[in-house]
């Protein structure tokens, strides 16, 4: 057998140069292999060698026993040499096994990661201990994780690098503080490099675009500001970005400075995206943070939204060239989503609401509010009238108070940006931490006054309720006896967690952020947790009146032949609400008031709540929808998925609808014995909704309407 023969590696099969080019390709390539394994290509033998040494040591042996020039014939019968070498063979081969199946692959990378920590703990400044036994490919390993966790720029680079970090610019202040401004343009360009992010966009907006001139209002650009919009009615390449603004409480709990700082941040979101992934918190992108303080010196805004500002008004008139394309791409600001006294600070308006004109839509006094049921007593604030008052009170301070208005909107440089238009309702803290904790709290106190039910009985039942398995993470805190006296929904309390490090402590707030899913919860499932005496409940026609007002505001296709609607039951809320329970007024109920007018001019609602910015988790459950009109809708339980013809069909098991219950709000289902074979498109909705088995009886709950899209 001719040695130069070899021309191939046993394992990858590479080309190779003849023997010696072979040995020295398997140290080279192979030498660090875990599970090294080959056989021999010089002999006929089977043997499988799973030690290095053990196989080069053989090789070896063809070398010395045979010329470069000659072949050599295989012997018929073993030699003892080669029995003895088999042997041993054998025996590396079992004990390499061995040191192979003790061995943790991850013990490497945990000593690395270990002295990494450590080199960072002391500051780089450890020996670094000769290691003659570790390889050239460990040390490569260990001097590149140093060399990125060496300092912070170095750690910033790697991430620019590898998961397209965009650097956060210091701001420099006058007062010697800084604030920290995200590039907006780098953001977006990282966006689009994504691969089919652009194309969804486009389709989502193919899609808006069928609802112009429609019944249905899908989404902002279908609304009367939308349409009226000065940068989209010029540029039809144009994408909407949404903003949004909130405060983040830090506490120093040494000596005096116990107080909360408070730290303001702006993120942005694309409103052109499908509700599909703009619900994700995945998302939401930082824009911008600074101090609170340093918020109201007039100087220092002017420099904290300056960069800002500039790149605003670049993307609406220069755009962006994205990748793949040759002609810009416009951007421009549809709304600022905020809380009522975040956005009556950034817009303004007075922060008082417990006094004065405090409504950002009307010119309605604080005392009058109790009496006002219609929209249509009041005097709506527009674009033009609040532009004269605010130069009113630019030029006569003390009338201020006159109209509502404290000052120049801070944000009023921001391209695209008006306190009138760009400032639409959150109902997140209008609804679900405002209007239904009140309204829950007040029917509770009203069942244990009229004595239909201990206050420790109901406290037991919705403590003890069942929840369906949507509800599981959001159901509410523990309800007490005192909670139902004093007509309160329990909260979690406020949390401090203290860390400390060098010898400085850290404390933060942290507010529980499920605090509006679980009031929401509550509310939907009272009727459940009640279900033994609703009837004999004083007033649960509120309560009905309520949810059929929640389920136009938070309907994803509301249409504007339901306005009309929404203004009657508002009317008939509010005033049946007020005349009942007057010491429970808050201005909230009031700002329900302008609900159908707002939902006219921003479109649905639920597209501007606060709570996918606010959530840490996905809080949107699926939830069933209720059909519009007359129509009884027909509801399934999915048993199998098949693809059939081409097609995804789904096996479902048909139930009969009894009843709508009014009391419940909420539908009654019954088995039946049909099963269906359904495609996609003979869904109406694809959301799922927990099935409630009270009393044996079946019920669906149904938290919004749901329209018929052709």
């Amino acid at each position: 057998m001719s040695i130069n023969r070899v021309e191939k590696c046993t394992i990858c099969f590479m080309a190779v140069d003849g023997t010696n080019g072979y040995l020295r390709h398997i140290r080279q390539v192979h030498g660090n292999d875990r599970q090294f394994g080959t056989h021999c290509p010089l002999c006929d033998s089977k043997f499988i060698f799973t030690y290095l040494k053990s196989f080069i040591y053989h090789i070896r042996k063809h070398i010395s026993y045979s010329s470069p020039d000659k072949e050599v014939l295989p012997s018929l019968l073993p030699s003892h040499d080669e029995m003895n070498l088999e042997i041993i063979n054998e025996n590396e081969e079992q004990k390499s096994s061995h040191e192979y199946e003790q061995h943790d692959p991850l013990v490497e990378i945990k000593k690395y990661y270990i002295k990494m920590l450590l080199k960072l703990r002391e500051g780089h400044v450890l020996p670094d201990a000769d290691n003659p036994t570790s390889s050239n490919f460990n040390d490569d390993i260990e001097k590149t994780l140093f060399e990125i966790s060496r300092n912070e720029e170095s750690f910033i680079s790697s991430c620019q690098l590898y998961f397209k970090f965009v650097k956060p610019k210091e701001i420099q202040l006058r007062n010697g503080n800084k604030a920290y401004y995200i590039s907006i343009r780098d953001v977006l360009m990282n966006l689009f490099e994504k691969k089919d992010f652009y194309e969804c966009i486009k389709e989502e907006k193919k899609y808006i675009s069928q609802f112009n001139g429609q019944d249905i209002l899908y989404h902002y650009r279908n609304s009367e500001i939308g349409q009226q919009h000065h940068v989209l009615t010029k540029k039809d390449n144009c994408i909407l970005l949404q903003l949004y603004s909130d405060d983040l409480g830090v506490v120093n709990p040494l000596m005096g400075k116990n107080a909360t700082h408070k730290l303001t941040t702006f993120y942005f979101s694309i409103d052109d995206l499908p509700a599909r992934h703009s619900s994700s918190v995945n998302a939401v992108y930082l824009l911008l943070l600074y101090y609170r303080k340093d918020f109201e010196d007039e100087n220092n805004r002017q420099v904290i939204f300056r960069q800002l500002n500039q790149d605003l008004k670049s993307l609406e008139n220069d755009g962006l060239v994205l990748p793949d394309d040759i002609i810009p791409t416009y951007f421009t600001i549809s709304t600022l989503c905020a809380d009522n006294l975040a956005a009556h600070e950034l817009s303004g308006f007075t922060c008082a609401f417990n006094s004065g004109h405090c409504c950002r839509y009307c010119f309605t006094h604080h005392k009058d509010m109790k009496r006002i049921y219609k929209e249509s007593q009041t005097l709506i604030r527009t674009a033009a009238s609040h532009d004269l008052q605010v130069k009113q009170i630019q030029n006569v301070p003390a009338d201020k108070s006159i109209y509502g208005i404290n000052e120049k909107s801070v944000l009023s440089n921001l391209s695209s940006f008006h306190p009138i238009t760009s400032l639409p309702p959150d109902i997140m803290h209008d609804i679900l931490e405002g209007i239904m904790p009140k309204l829950t709290s007040c029917l509770l106190h009203t069942v244990v006054s009229n004595r239909l039910c201990s206050a420790s009985k109901i406290c037991q039942l919705i403590n003890k309720f069942t929840y369906g398995t949507n509800d599981r993470r959001n159901h509410p805190p523990v309800l007490k006896e005192k909670d139902i006296f004093d007509k309160r929904i329990p909260e979690l309390s406020t949390i401090l967690k203290c860390n400390t490090d060098n010898n400085a402590t850290y404390c933060f707030k942290f507010i529980h952020l499920g605090k509006a899913m679980e009031k929401y919860c509550l509310f939907l499932n009272l009727p459940f947790m009640l279900i033994g005496f609703i009837d004999k409940v004083p007033y649960w026609f509120l309560y009905t009146l309520l949810r059929q007002i929640w389920d136009i505001l938070y309907s994803d296709y509301p249409r504007r032949s339901w306005l009309s609607t929404l203004e009657e039951l508002i009317e008939e809320f509010l005033q049946l609400f007020q005349n009942i329970f007057p010491e429970q007024f808050i201005p909230k109920f009031h700002f329900l008031l302008h609900a159908a007018r707002n939902i006219s001019k921003y479109g649905p609602l639920k597209r501007q709540m606060n709570l996918r910015y606010e959530a840490k988790h996905h809080l949107l459950k699926q939830i069933a929808n209720r059909l519009d009109g007359e129509e009884i809708p027909l509801f399934v339980e999915i048993k199998y998925i098949i693809y059939l013809e081409e097609e995804w069909c789904f096996i479902v098991h048909c139930y009969d609808t009894v009843t709508f219950k009014e009391n419940l709000w909420c539908y009654e289902i019954k088995p039946s014995a049909v099963d269906l074979v359904l495609n996609k498109n003979e869904f109406l909705t694809h959301k799922a909704e927990y099935c409630y088995r009270i009393n044996n009886l079946y019920f669906i709950r149904v938290p919004y309407r749901l329209t018929l899209v052709e």
